[in-house]
């Protein structure tokens, strides 16, 4: 396993930061975009962007930040990667995600105080080894969604809304929506926190560890949704007058209605069962593993075009807040509101804010180096822990 802050390679470089994982983050981060402001599902078969990114583009994002976890706490134990200010940046993030949810008509779910319950369960699981934490993520994946489907059947239906700052006023409830009955609940989702965790502690830059981690993406993807198929096929969820290929993506009324057991079959996006948790763990793992291939390769020209999401990559807090506030502002000044219908959406949108985020993020990292809301949070996070200011200003995931 390497831990040296650099590298000869183009995936570690001289100031330390992993472009690899910056990749996958921009990938995660514009594939989260397409999801909210590209073309919605309103009837029919799912948009192209809903296959490829609906139901993905969340998961990579929380197994990403395992493996920023594991590396900043490999090379930072008493500064950024510390107990002290991984609960503090925990804190702060669950502050904004609430805050972003607060405002009137929000339009997309903020997965951010989620993410914060989650960095900071993972805390204790770093003291296991590479192979434990692995293969407790496989489990989790698994046996946690059964629990879940079991105490949603006992207290179904349960309608989960955004988690906002006024929730506050019933801590226990707010907990319990964030764990549990909310739109990324922490306890199923913590599989892919772990498998980053894992992950994390491999060699991201050797082409072996890379093309094995898309192999085995690919595999669980494969299996999953093979699965997923025989169980629509033998007619297992019935039909609902429609096509039953679209099962492999969504599951209408999920989790308002009553659940079934054999939803446990079910792979549709964001339904929290043992097939969708795996299925979406095994895409992550394949981008990530793309992502270091890509960055051991040496494409030429290939590194320079994707700069601008490796850029957008370094900095996702910032540009995720940006991206739900303007989200939310074509929202409230959208004709669908005013009319009282859902949003379209259309890649025009999608591509407006990639281009502008994207072209922002490369000269704020050229002239400003690290994101503003990144390095607030990370002053915040190390101060008054005897880090000097050159070690807080240094980036490393």
């Amino acid at each position: 396993m390497t831990r040296a802050v650099t590298s000869v390679g183009p995936q570690v470089r001289t100031g330390g930061r992993v472009d690899a994982i910056d990749l996958a983050r921009g990938v995660a981060l514009l594939a989260m975009m397409l999801v909210h402001v590209g073309p919605h599902w309103l009837d029919g078969g799912p948009p192209v962007g809903s296959i490829v990114a609906s139901g993905r583009a969340a998961p990579l994002f929380a197994l990403v930040a395992g493996v920023a976890l594991a590396l900043i706490h490999d090379r930072e134990p008493g500064g950024a990667g510390s107990t002290r200010a991984t609960a503090i940046r925990a804190v702060l993030l669950v502050a904004l995600g609430l805050s972003l949810g607060s405002l009137h008509d929000m339009p997309i779910l903020v997965i951010l105080p989620s993410y914060g319950v989650m960095i900071v369960a993972a805390l204790p699981f770093r003291r296991l080894s590479t192979r434990a934490v692995l293969i407790l993520a496989g489990a989790w994946a698994v046996v946690v969604p059964v629990l879940l489907l079991a105490a949603q059947r006992q207290h179904s239906p349960v309608f989960a809304e955004q988690a906002e700052l006024s929730d506050l006023e019933h801590p226990g409830g707010l907990v319990m929506e964030l764990l549990v009955w909310g739109p990324y609940p922490a306890a199923v989702w913590f599989a892919y926190v772990l498998a980053g965790l894992g992950l994390g502690r491999l060699d991201l830059r050797s082409a072996v560890v890379a093309r094995r981690m898309v192999l085995v993406g690919a595999a669980l993807v494969t299996v999953t949704l093979a699965t997923g198929w025989a169980a629509i096929s033998l007619g297992t969820f019935g039909d609902d007058g429609r096509d039953g290929w679209h099962l492999l993506f969504r599951v209408d009324g999920y989790p308002y209605e009553l659940p079934m057991w054999n939803d446990l079959l079910i792979v549709g996006e964001h339904t929290s069962r043992p097939l969708n948790v795996l299925g979406a763990m095994g895409s992550s793992v394949l981008i990530v593993g793309a992502c270091a291939l890509v960055s051991t390769a040496r494409i030429p020209g290939a590194w320079f075009v994707l700069a601008p999401v490796r850029a957008a990559g370094a900095m996702t807090l910032s540009l995720y807040t940006i991206h739900v506030l303007w989200s939310w502002r074509l929202r409230v000044t959208s004709d669908e509101l005013a009319a009282g219908l859902p949003p379209v959406g259309g890649y025009d949108d999608w591509l407006l804010q990639v281009v502008v985020l994207c072209a922002a993020a490369v000269l704020w990292r050229r002239f400003l180096g690290r994101g503003p809301l990144e390095s607030a949070v990370r002053r915040l996070s190390v101060w008054g822990s005897g880090r000097s200011s050159r070690t807080a200003s240094r980036g490393l995931v």
